[in-house]
């Protein structure tokens, strides 16, 4: 029987990870109210800043916020903020995951979806016959963010279709309804990162065969594409963006020289490349050079520090086999920011980044389930002394009449 507070814990998660699905305001008013719904009570807040490292990394964020305001960085001093309410939460959320929550909140996931792919299509159809290059960005501030979206939502499809083996043409429909979404947001870093992912999981899991005909219809589909250029035009512009790249790393490894210990702060990149000359966009399009020029080495070394202690909790679950799929989702969707994250910074948004955290929350599972076990075992062990208790009262009355 669930108690208050543990519904209202999950109507929250139910809250947040739907507005994911949408407008990008919807979803950062329910991160910043659930922020302020755990950190409104003590018991929340102690939960989650005594986890391993929380302190620390929340204390170099705020940090990191002066740093900006110092620069004048308004930009970065609100995406501060923003990363700071996403943290709260989603180490809350953490400290709560079980195994049911998890594929509740996965499976919402997945159902959002489907109606932000078929905005996408409208917004195509309604901007082909003007601009056939517009790539459709849905509910998202950039198609780049969407892609990043589907990439998340096929791998979640991908692991229920596994634990959930009742309901797999509902996955297939919503794999294949993303795999639509991620050929019109035309995202080449999207569909590559995607492919990792989907490739690692299907090996880990033995599916040889199955990996082997994803891989040969990706290769089918660029071998098309040669003879085909119309049917994905992106991949003409592979040079166009890999100049812009050249030049926006350039710039970046010259910003980071100039403030190599702190950084300055979020979304230093856009305040510093008119400086350096490079070209202007609002990050570094490479998720450790970026991490770099906003936080500087000793802010980086902190991130090391956070990632490293649960990156280490996670293999020592892999030794003592208490891991299970849900782990493995993680360690996935991790390959896959990485991955991404050479050409882009995708996942420092609230949308992408909150569903990241969705998948960091896989790693308090085993934790949660003990707590449930523990929980349960009291609770029985509580009914049994009173039960003993009125057996032995109602035995002493008898013996007295």
């Amino acid at each position: 029987m669930q108690t208050n507070s543990v519904f209202a814990d999950k109507c929250v998660a139910m809250a947040v990870i739907g507005s994911l699905f949408l407008p990008s305001t919807v979803s950062s008013i329910a991160i910043v109210l659930s922020a302020f719904y755990v950190m409104a009570d003590y018991q929340r807040r102690e939960r989650v800043f005594a986890a391993p490292f929380m302190k620390l990394l929340f204390g170099g964020f705020v940090v990191s916020f002066f740093i900006a305001a110092s620069y004048r960085n308004y930009n970065g001093m609100a995406m501060t903020l923003m990363l700071l309410a996403l943290l709260v939460f989603g180490m809350y959320l953490r400290g709560i995951m079980e195994h049911r929550l998890f594929h509740q909140l996965l499976d919402l996931a997945c159902v959002m979806s489907i109606p932000a792919v078929v905005v996408a299509i409208f917004q195509k159809a309604l901007t082909f016959a003007s601009d056939p290059s517009y790539r459709p960005v849905s509910f998202f501030i950039n198609a780049n963010y969407f892609g990043m979206m589907i990439e998340f939502t096929v791998l979640i499809a991908l692991y229920r279709a596994y634990t959930n083996r009742k309901f797999m043409p509902l996955y297939a429909t919503v794999v294949g309804v993303n795999l639509i979404g991620i050929y019109l947001c035309s995202s080449m870093s999207a569909l590559a990162a995607m492919s990792c992912g989907v490739i690692v999981f299907l090996v880990y899991k033995r599916r040889y065969k199955l990996s082997a005909l994803y891989v040969s219809a990706v290769a089918a589909f660029f071998c098309a594409n040669h003879f085909l250029p119309s049917l994905f035009p992106r991949v003409d512009a592979i040079s166009a963006t890999t100049s812009q790249r050249l030049s926006i790393w350039h710039g970046a490894v010259i910003g980071i020289a100039q403030t190599p210990l702190f950084g300055r702060g979020l979304r230093a990149y856009s305040i510093v490349h008119d400086s350096v000359g490079s070209y202007a966009t609002y990050h570094c399009h490479n998720l450790y050079l970026d991490c770099l020029l906003n936080f500087g080495i000793i802010g980086c070394a902190v991130l090391l520090a956070f990632g490293s202690w649960y990156l280490h909790d996670v293999l020592r679950q892999i030794r003592t086999h208490r891991a299970g799929n849900a782990v493995l989702l993680f360690i996935t969707a991790l390959i896959v920011t990485l991955v991404h994250g050479c050409t882009d910074v995708t996942v420092c948004w609230t949308q992408t980044g909150m569903l990241f955290m969705l998948f960091f929350s896989a790693t308090g599972i085993c934790e949660g389930e003990a707590r449930k076990a523990a929980a349960c075992a009291a609770a029985s062990r509580k009914y049994l002394y009173r039960h003993s208790r009125q057996l032995q009262a109602g035995y002493l009355m008898k013996n007295e009449l």
